[in-house]
């Protein structure tokens, strides 16, 4: 019976892993929220709390990562510290994350990610100096590039120095390097800058939009660019 009984949960586990790979490989994010939450009915499983917390960060439902992120804050881990800290970000609170980033930095003084999450809070809740001490820590401690610098970009373009940005961006995009962060950040750096020209060949072989010219003409009319689009929470 005991046999038995493990080779039915071993089926369900299998059946739990076929059915990620394909959620996954569709970025089906939505289903894997109802496959996580489904299975959370059956049974609590901190690992798979972790995932439905994190999808439900990702489909842009913050409050709700935070709420099934709770019961796991008994016994954090530097993932799930992580985790709420860009939940407060996108919730604009910014105060909390700072805080909770500093936390996290006391039980691991070395985490690049800390010091990236911490700096973009900074950054955006108007503490750009501190903002860009944090995010080059993070560098030092060796974040992937990319995020480091399009944090740093987008400092810049808050900061209203799109000359700055520019030069953050454009190397790294020479290099290969085309994230959505990284060309939202750029073209719309370009056009601040008046090299529309440049903006737009990378619209069109980047397969932006169907019309650059509009997409031109909108991003002159913007103030700023939208931090939520623009940072790298890594």
């Amino acid at each position: 019976m005991l046999s038995g009984c493990n080779n039915m949960q071993s089926m369900d586990d299998k059946s739990l892993s076929y059915k990620e790979d394909i959620l996954l490989s569709a970025k089906n994010y939505n289903g894997l929220i109802d496959l996580y939450r489904g299975w959370l009915k059956q049974k609590e499983d901190p690992k798979i709390r972790y995932k439905l917390a994190n999808y439900y960060y990702l489909v842009g439902d913050s409050k709700s990562s935070l709420y099934y992120l709770q019961p796991l804050m008994e016994k954090p881990d530097d993932t799930i510290y992580l985790l709420q800290i860009k939940n407060l970000i996108a919730l604009k609170e910014y105060d909390k994350a700072i805080r909770t980033a500093e936390m996290l930095l006391q039980r691991s003084p070395e985490s690049s990610d800390a010091y990236n999450l911490k700096g973009v809070a900074l950054a955006e809740s108007g503490r750009l100096t501190d903002g860009k001490a944090a995010i080059e820590r993070s560098r030092e401690l060796f974040i992937a590039d990319d995020v480091a610098i399009n944090n740093l970009a987008m400092i810049a373009i808050i900061d209203n120095r799109y000359d700055d940005s520019v030069r953050l961006l454009l190397p790294q995009y020479l290099r290969g390097r085309k994230g959505d962060r990284l060309l939202h950040n750029l073209v719309f750096s370009l056009v601040k800058v008046g090299d529309t020209r440049y903006a737009r060949d990378i619209i069109e072989s980047e397969k932006l939009s169907d019309n650059p010219d509009g997409i031109i003409e909108a991003l002159n009319q913007v103030n700023n660019i939208s931090n939520s689009k623009g940072r790298d929470n890594g």
